[in-house]
């Protein structure tokens, strides 16, 4: 984990006391990621504005109230917090229960692998003469475009991890999963994700833009 996701009792406490400017600097580090899992979740950018705004609310009230009591990291706290209000809100919206948590994949549902990647097509673009920015680019958009065909129990999880940052553990506390299925799940999905790239790239080339 970064500084990023760190927060000091010095500035929970100039917080609390009004120090606005130092709140302000939280909600810059992190309202690009929060707002990814929002979108994530809700799938709409007005609503997901309205989500993460709720949230920066709820995090300065639990700040300057004492709630946040630094039992936790604070990026598990805060994205808590972010997680639920945009379940909430969806619940809200669309009237009937957002059941994330309790989707499980099983070979009696799914041909094993076939959930991820419903929904996603990929286009074969790339040629011989292609420079190293324009392949960078495509391989950016195919994982763009993977990443928001999959299902909510890979899409979450992996925006918790990436994104988010948060470990395995706590994304397990988080999600009420074990941890067990959640590294499983990140493993799928990534192992699908390369499968499909390799479709139109030799592996030697992925080692100049993937991470192993």
């Amino acid at each position: 984990m970064n500084g990023a996701n760190v927060i000091s009792p010095d500035t929970i406490y100039r917080i609390a006391k009004g120090d606005l400017t130092l709140f302000k600097e939280i909600v810059s580090k992190h309202k690009n990621a929060a707002y990814s899992l929002c979108l994530k979740i809700l799938k709409n950018p007005s609503e997901a504005e309205d989500a993460l705004q709720e949230s920066f609310i709820k995090l300065y009230g639990a700040l300057i109230s004492g709630k946040f009591e630094q039992k936790s990291k604070f990026s598990t706290y805060f994205y808590s917090i972010v997680y639920n209000t945009s379940i909430d809100l969806y619940r809200k919206y669309y009237s009937k229960n957002f059941n994330l948590i309790s989707i499980d994949v099983t070979e009696s549902n799914y041909k094993d692998g076939d959930e991820l990647v419903r929904g996603f097509n990929i286009t074969e673009l790339r040629t011989e003469s292609m420079d190293k920015s324009l392949r960078s680019n495509e391989l950016s958009a195919i994982i763009r475009e993977y990443l928001t065909s999959l299902p909510e129990q890979y899409s979450v999880i992996l925006n918790l991890f990436y994104i988010n940052e948060l470990s395995l553990n706590e994304i397990s506390e988080l999600l009420k999963l074990p941890e067990g299925t959640v590294k499983n799940r990140i493993f799928r999905a990534k192992a699908k994700l390369k499968e499909l790239i390799l479709k139109s790239y030799k592996e030697e080339e992925l080692l100049e833009y993937l991470i192993p």
